[in-house]
Protein backbone atom coordinates (compact mmCIF):
# COMPACT_ATOMS: atom_id res chain seq x y z
CA UNK A 1 0.00 0.00 0.00
CA UNK A 2 1.07 3.58 -0.46
CA UNK A 3 1.12 6.44 2.00
CA UNK A 4 2.69 9.84 2.46
CA UNK A 5 5.41 10.04 5.08
CA UNK A 6 6.76 13.53 5.74
CA UNK A 7 5.44 14.68 2.37
CA UNK A 8 7.06 11.83 0.44
CA UNK A 9 5.11 9.00 -1.22
CA UNK A 10 6.34 5.68 0.22
CA UNK A 11 5.45 2.00 0.08
CA UNK A 12 4.10 0.70 3.40
CA UNK A 13 3.65 -2.78 4.85
CA UNK A 14 1.73 -3.39 8.06
CA UNK A 15 3.92 -6.03 9.66
CA UNK A 16 1.98 -9.25 10.11
CA UNK A 17 2.19 -12.99 9.61
CA UNK A 18 -0.43 -12.87 6.85
CA UNK A 19 0.66 -13.74 3.31
CA UNK A 20 2.81 -10.95 1.90
CA UNK A 21 1.47 -9.31 -1.25
CA UNK A 22 3.88 -6.37 -1.38
CA UNK A 23 6.62 -7.13 -3.91
CA UNK A 24 9.25 -5.00 -2.16
CA UNK A 25 8.70 -6.93 1.09
CA UNK A 26 8.85 -10.34 -0.60
CA UNK A 27 12.08 -9.32 -2.34
CA UNK A 28 13.58 -8.06 0.91
CA UNK A 29 12.88 -11.43 2.58
CA UNK A 30 14.40 -13.24 -0.43
CA UNK A 31 17.48 -11.00 -0.22
CA UNK A 32 17.67 -11.63 3.56
CA UNK A 33 17.27 -7.92 4.31
CA UNK A 34 14.21 -8.87 6.39
CA UNK A 35 13.80 -11.89 8.62
CA UNK A 36 11.71 -13.03 11.55
CA UNK A 37 13.59 -13.07 14.84
CA UNK A 38 14.51 -16.63 15.73
CA UNK A 39 13.62 -16.20 19.45
CA UNK A 40 10.42 -14.16 19.07
CA UNK A 41 8.42 -14.65 15.88
CA UNK A 42 6.52 -11.39 16.51
CA UNK A 43 9.73 -9.40 16.00
CA UNK A 44 10.98 -8.50 12.54
CA UNK A 45 14.70 -7.99 11.99
CA UNK A 46 15.58 -5.57 9.22
CA UNK A 47 18.66 -3.83 7.89
CA UNK A 48 20.74 -6.57 9.45
CA UNK A 49 23.87 -4.43 9.55
CA UNK A 50 22.28 -1.99 11.99
CA UNK A 51 20.27 -4.67 13.81
CA UNK A 52 16.98 -2.75 13.66
CA UNK A 53 13.81 -4.41 14.95
CA UNK A 54 10.07 -3.90 14.51
CA UNK A 55 7.00 -5.56 15.99
CA UNK A 56 3.97 -7.17 14.41
CA UNK A 57 1.43 -4.35 14.08
CA UNK A 58 4.06 -1.70 13.32
CA UNK A 59 4.42 -0.28 9.81
CA UNK A 60 7.52 -0.77 7.69
CA UNK A 61 8.18 1.85 5.05
CA UNK A 62 10.83 1.93 2.39
CA UNK A 63 12.55 5.28 2.08
CA UNK A 64 14.83 6.42 -0.70
CA UNK A 65 14.11 3.27 -2.69
CA UNK A 66 16.27 1.11 -0.44
CA UNK A 67 16.37 1.75 3.32
CA UNK A 68 13.59 0.61 5.62
CA UNK A 69 12.15 2.65 8.46
CA UNK A 70 9.55 1.75 11.10
CA UNK A 71 6.53 3.74 12.14
CA UNK A 72 5.19 2.29 15.37
CA UNK A 73 1.50 1.49 15.63
CA UNK A 74 1.24 4.29 18.23
CA UNK A 75 2.52 6.89 15.74
CA UNK A 76 0.81 5.72 12.54
CA UNK A 77 -2.03 8.26 12.70
CA UNK A 78 0.49 11.07 13.23
CA UNK A 79 3.11 10.03 10.67
CA UNK A 80 1.31 8.36 7.74
CA UNK A 81 -1.42 9.52 5.39
CA UNK A 82 -2.73 6.52 3.45
CA UNK A 83 -3.71 6.92 -0.18
CA UNK A 84 -6.55 4.36 0.07
CA UNK A 85 -9.54 5.39 2.21
CA UNK A 86 -10.38 1.72 2.89
CA UNK A 87 -6.92 1.32 4.43
CA UNK A 88 -7.48 4.32 6.71
CA UNK A 89 -10.69 2.74 7.94
CA UNK A 90 -9.06 -0.65 8.60
CA UNK A 91 -6.10 0.87 10.45
CA UNK A 92 -8.25 3.06 12.63
CA UNK A 93 -10.21 0.05 13.91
Amino acid sequence: MQAKYRGQLVEVWKISHRPIHEILVRQAFEQERLSWNEWNKNVLNFESISGDLALVGDFLIQKDGRRFHVVSRENVQRDLVFMDTETNFKIGN
